[in-house]
């Protein structure tokens, strides 16, 4: 069985429906391009997740964590992940008004992983909870309707979760939180409700990662095949209310994902385009519904949202203090001196790996951002091998001093003109002679306008030694530092073009 088939089958998506024509494509693409890990991946995955929860609890000294265990496969692979890794868990089956079924197969799993077991039916303190709200707003007990189900649904949730706090309280743990990637993504979970202390399986998504590693890690078959659902009977299972099959939906966040960070000026109007759907009316249907729920639900991914003090920054000295001080070195691990854009580092990751393969050598030659492509570059692992240096030429001077840009061209046509930019990028080859690729940019970041250019124009060149070089020229919208960020993401895809 090929490793299509294996996700087809552990996804359900098999049994649910053959995949459209864009599905079936895009979803052989991203297999290809290792978006869908192999086995043998996923078993260093596993490990490593098992051993930062051995790092953590070592670390911090909280050796307890409580769960609710609502019998599907993410509650139960996130005890199994924390059982593997020494802790002493504790598994509560917290039913409202729920199927029995769903709650069978919480106890089983905890039985099968040799977790403690607590129940507590919550069904009547709910029942109150929605009485006495119902004083509020009468509607809220009586009616159908999906906007009432879903505030049922969040009473319920959080009803759960002020059980688990209380019980980690008096364990002294912390409560696991169950939700996976896919669910982030769609905002599938309830705020204060469902996010707990430590997320073990939250970069895991549903549709293969979650259940191959439950199987893998012992949790009762009878729930890694289960129909997911919500538990808080607010719809026909979670596929219905996403409006897709996770599958489906990994498949396309993960296509919209890539096409954002291709086309880093395209807003949410040109995705459509940019992913050529091509008349597929299922693919259509599914990228309206995600763009849809990936809209709705930002807020929860960046829950609390807080605003900077006017004046000082008081976040980051916090943030820093926390970090040097009291943040166990499992969470430290990973942290940059300089925090980059999560999509600005993985376009850095493809491009040194691209280069690497290669075997081509980048320089850049920067001027708007002054070294920051270099610091994207030198950030990411395997750089080393590949990225040559910067030559940082922030003044029209540099330019000329460094890298042999003609002033006469400069004073001409201002700083800002595509010509600039390919002399600039002709110029770093030149004076690195073992670099193979040249990136360079010069533009207008602001605030306002220069030399009679608006803010946001921008021009990038790319040469490879022996080719004729390319220059493009964008006019980003935006502050000075998201014109930065757009002009960063353009120089790293033209120099994923251009590798290889």
């Amino acid at each position: 069985m090929t490793l299509r088939d294996r996700i087809l089958d552990l996804s359900r998506q098999s049994r649910i429906a053959p995949l459209s024509p864009w599905f079936s494509r895009r979803f052989d693409e991203q297999i290809d391009r290792g978006l869908f890990l192999p086995e043998e991946e996923l078993e260093r995955v596993g490990r490593q997740l098992v051993k930062d929860l051995e790092d953590y609890r070592t670390q911090t000294g909280a050796g307890t964590a409580v769960l609710g265990m609502s019998g599907g496969v993410d509650s139960a692979l996130t005890a199994a992940l924390l059982k593997r890794a020494g802790w002493r868990v504790i598994g509560f089956t917290l039913p409202i008004e729920q199927d029995p079924v769903e709650t069978e197969r919480g106890v089983e799993a905890c039985q099968a992983l040799g977790i403690e077991h607590l129940h507590l039916d919550l069904s009547r303190q709910y029942r109150a909870t929605v009485e006495e709200l119902g004083s509020l707003d009468p509607r809220l007990a009586g009616a159908d309707d999906e906007a009432l189900r879903v505030r049922r649904g969040n009473v319920r949730a959080r009803l759960r979760m002020v059980t688990l706090y209380d019980q980690a309280h008096r364990f002294g743990g912390l409560v696991a939180s169950t939700d996976n990637f896919s669910e982030l993504g769609a905002g599938f979970w309830t705020l204060h409700g469902d996010v707990g202390d430590l997320a073990p399986v939250q970069s895991l998504v549903k549709s293969w990662e979650v259940p191959w590693m439950a199987r893998a890690y012992g949790v009762p078959e009878r729930t890694w095949r289960a129909t997911p659902t919500d538990g808080l009977g607010i719809g026909a299972g979670d596929e219905a209310q996403i409006g897709s099959s996770y599958l489906e939906w990994d498949v396309m966040v993960f296509a919209v994902m890539e096409a954002a960070f291709r086309h880093p000026g395209a807003g949410k109007d040109d995705l459509a385009g940019l992913l050529e759907l091509g008349g597929d009316e299922r693919a259509e249907r599914v990228f309206r519904s995600t763009l849809g729920r990936l809209g709705r639900t930002w807020f929860k991914r960046v829950n609390p949202i807080r605003l900077d003090h006017p004046v000082k920054d008081r976040f980051g000295p916090l943030d820093a203090l926390d970090a040097r001080l009291f943040r166990p070195a499992v969470l430290r691990a990973d942290e940059a001196l300089f925090k980059l854009p999560s999509d600005l580092e993985h376009l850095a990751k493809r491009l040194v790996e691209a280069s690497a393969e290669s075997g081509d050598r980048v320089v850049t030659a920067e001027s708007c951002t002054a070294g920051l492509i270099g610091v994207c570059l030198a950030s990411v692992p395997r750089s080393s091998e590949v990225f040559a240096g910067s030559f940082v030429t922030y003044r029209s001077a540099m330019k000329t001093d460094a890298l042999g840009v003609p002033t006469g061209l400069i004073e001409e046509q201002t700083p800002y003109h595509p010509e600039v930019a390919r002399r600039m990028a002709l110029g770093a080859l030149e004076r690195a002679g073992h670099a193979t690729v040249a990136l360079a940019v010069t533009g207008v970041g602001g605030p306002g306008p220069d030399c009679g250019k608006p803010q946001g124009l921008v021009y990038v060149a790319v040469a490879k030694r022996g080719e004729e070089p390319r220059v493009e020229e964008h006019r980003f919208p935006g502050s000075p530092k998201e014109v930065l960020a757009h002009t960063i993401r353009a120089a790293l895809l033209m120099g994923l073009g251009r590798t290889g």
